[in-house]
């Protein structure tokens, strides 16, 4: 009879698995994953999320006299794009690991443990290095979407450079709003944390959404993402990153998260599949989302750190 009703129609499945599955897995994904937690999630609607990005007038206020006029001067308006993009993982529990393991509800969440594991990997890579022009079905991440002006050079060649409290500083001031968060890989963090010892500064730490305690660089919250790698080529003058692999190089991010944020047109859904074969039982946990950037300055990073 259960299997009868796995086949029947969608809207008939949603009835029959529970609806506190849903919630489990959003708990599964957003375990142990900071940056998730603290990039704020917008309710979206329709194909994309539009934003109006402003260019200043090329002249600002100025002094007259009583007597004067005030000339006109109007900044320019471009509207930016931000088309949501579906992320999906399958799972499947094949017939017979049902005959020979644990009973079917033990499987399933097991399965369903693990797949939202690779849903996190991947949506967390996405906000990083997400690049739709590699990639038409994806959207753009932080990489991608920061102004070339505000990637700063941990050194002149592409053998990079050691990474310094100046630098740092450089990479905070870039930003033109204030920024919120910090986002690096673990060595790059040992390294920040081993720069704040031998100037004798203590390393704090700070509450931060979702009950986490991190590491703080002036106040500013320091994460650490398992999707930030130290292999790492950049390109000759160390301006920009050529490749995530083959080399011994990392990047760090910091982000404004007033202008940077989710959109999410559809929240992570658990969706049961009709049974259409004897050997397995299927599901798929899927979103439909994206990365908005207001402004492409509150985005900044250091690149090639060794």
């Amino acid at each position: 009879m259960i299997d009868l009703k796995r086949a029947l129609t969608e809207s008939t499945i949603k009835n029959i698995v529970p609806r506190e599955v849903d919630k489990i897995i959003v708990q599964l994904v957003e375990y142990d994953n900071p940056l998730r937690k603290n990039l704020p999630r917008k309710k979206g609607s329709g194909a994309a999320y539009y934003v109006n990005r402003r260019t200043a007038a090329t002249t600002s206020a100025v002094f007259v006299a009583d007597t004067d006029d005030l000339t006109e001067s109007t900044g320019t308006y471009a509207q930016a794009e931000f088309v949501y993009r579906t992320l999906g993982v399958q799972g499947k529990v094949t017939r017979k690991s049902q005959a020979i393991g644990a009973n079917y509800v033990d499987l399933l969440a097991a399965e369903m443990e693990a797949k939202a594991d690779e849903f996190r990997d991947k949506e967390e890579w996405a906000y990083l290095w997400g690049d739709h022009s590699s990639d038409s079905n994806a959207f753009d991440g932080l990489w991608k979407s920061c102004n070339s002006a505000n990637k700063i050079a941990a050194g002149s060649s592409a053998t990079g450079g050691d990474l310094t409290l100046d630098l740092m500083d450089q990479m905070l001031d870039a930003i033109r709003g204030t920024p919120k968060l910090i986002v690096c890989s673990k060595r790059s963090r040992r390294r920040l944390n081993a720069l704040l010892q031998a100037q004798q500064q203590f390393v704090n730490t700070v509450e931060i959404k979702g009950g986490f305690r991190v590491m703080s660089y002036n106040g500013i919250p320091v994460l650490i993402s398992s999707q930030i790698p130290d292999t790492c080529t950049v390109n000759a003058s160390c301006s920009d990153i050529s490749a995530l692999t083959g080399g011994t190089l990392s990047a760090i991010f910091a982000v404004d998260t007033s202008k940077v944020f989710v959109a999410e047109l559809t929240p992570l859904t658990v969706v049961p599949l009709a049974k259409t074969s004897s050997q397995y039982d299927a599901f798929d946990i899927i979103c439909d989302e994206t990365l908005v950037v207001t402004d492409d300055k509150a985005i900044s990073m250091i690149v090639g750190v060794r």
